[in-house]
């Protein structure tokens, strides 16, 4: 679902029910008795989170009427937001981004002189509880207790807003928009999130690390194995492994002495060799490492010469050569 909407002049009614289709479960109301004011949109939605990109001429807040455990990420792009979080508040301007612990949260109020607007991602409890089960093993947000504020001139600030215009391009742009690179994106964020804003679980030692086995291990290089033109994740393999994510990498570090997106590289990168070489094969060279994951081409070139001594294009050739050497016979 995507809906790119405006209005000039338009009551607060249309404001309500464009807001609504998103977000069902909030309830807004103006600042002001002012019931007419310019206002702009940009509404999405994935599986596994909402997205919308805001402006408006005046202040208003946003009041919750669920509790599901859902995270939110407030990227503000001029004025103020204020918070109401576990009976303190807290400002941000343009200079921080602002994570939320949905259940944590009174009140969300957004305002600034004259125009101010803000982007808010709202990822869905599944997810949430995917990704942070997969960081810190068994645990709840509830248990998180998030500090919201994070300064985007930080490293990891940088990357969050990054990310954040990223799943805009995303998703107001039907030729990049896709369910999976969403999903993806908005993974990357939340680890992000759970990884660089301070939590109650920050220091908390990763259970368990040692837990992968053998076995378990050669079961997620079979996963790989079997799914390696699709566009895995990490957390995918360790689900389908039936470990966590830093046990899956500490895995591989100990049995293969690699990580699993190295291992997963290494292999597509086999498969493309084989495919290039393949006196069968009529794909050109861009198709064939489509086919197998690899969407940069340079990147994509520079790592097969440092791994096969040679171009993909002169394996190719070689493989050509073959073809019409057995056709002439």
């Amino acid at each position: 679902m995507f809906s790119d909407l405006s209005s000039r002049d338009e009551s607060f009614e249309t404001f309500l029910s464009t807001f609504h289709q998103l977000a069902p479960h909030a309830r807004i109301e103006l600042n002001s008795g002012q019931s007419a004011f310019r206002w702009r949109g940009r509404f999405a939605s994935t599986r596994s989170f909402s997205w919308w990109e805001v402006e408006s001429e005046i202040d208003w807040t946003c009041r919750f009427a669920q509790r599901k455990e859902r995270v939110g990420l407030v990227l503000p792009s001029s004025g103020t937001v204020n918070a109401r979080i576990r009976n303190r508040t807290i400002a941000i301007d343009r200079q921080c981004a602002l994570a939320l612990s949905v259940p944590d949260v009174s009140s969300i109020s957004y305002s600034g002189r004259g125009k101010h607007g803000h982007v808010t991602l709202e990822f869905e409890p599944a997810a949430v509880q995917k990704t942070l089960s997969a960081i810190f093993e068994g645990a709840t947000l509830r248990s998180s207790e998030l500090i919201p504020r994070l300064d985007l001139a930080s490293p990891a600030g940088g990357m969050l807003r990054a990310l954040g215009d990223a799943i805009g391009a995303g998703m107001h742009d039907a030729r990049l928009r896709s369910e999976k690179s969403m999903a993806l994106l908005g993974e990357a964020v939340l680890r992000l999130v759970f990884l660089n804003f301070p939590h109650r679980l920050s220091n908390r030692a990763q259970p368990h690390l040692t837990d992968a086995t053998s076995r378990q291990i050669m079961k997620a290089v079979d996963f790989m194995r079997a799914n390696m033109h699709q566009p895995l994740t990490l957390s995918e393999v360790a689900d389908a492994t039936g470990i966590g994510v830093r046990s899956l990498q500490y895995g591989f570090r100990r049995f293969r002495n690699t990580t699993p997106l190295a291992y997963l590289r290494e292999i597509r990168l086999e498969a493309v060799q084989a495919e290039l070489a393949s006196p069968l094969n009529l794909l050109p060279i861009k198709d064939v490492a489509l086919k197998w994951g690899f969407t940069h081409m340079g990147h994509f070139a520079a790592r097969y010469r440092a791994a096969y001594g040679e171009t993909p294009s002169e394996t190719a050739r070689l493989g050509r050569a073959e073809a019409k050497a057995d056709r002439s016979r």
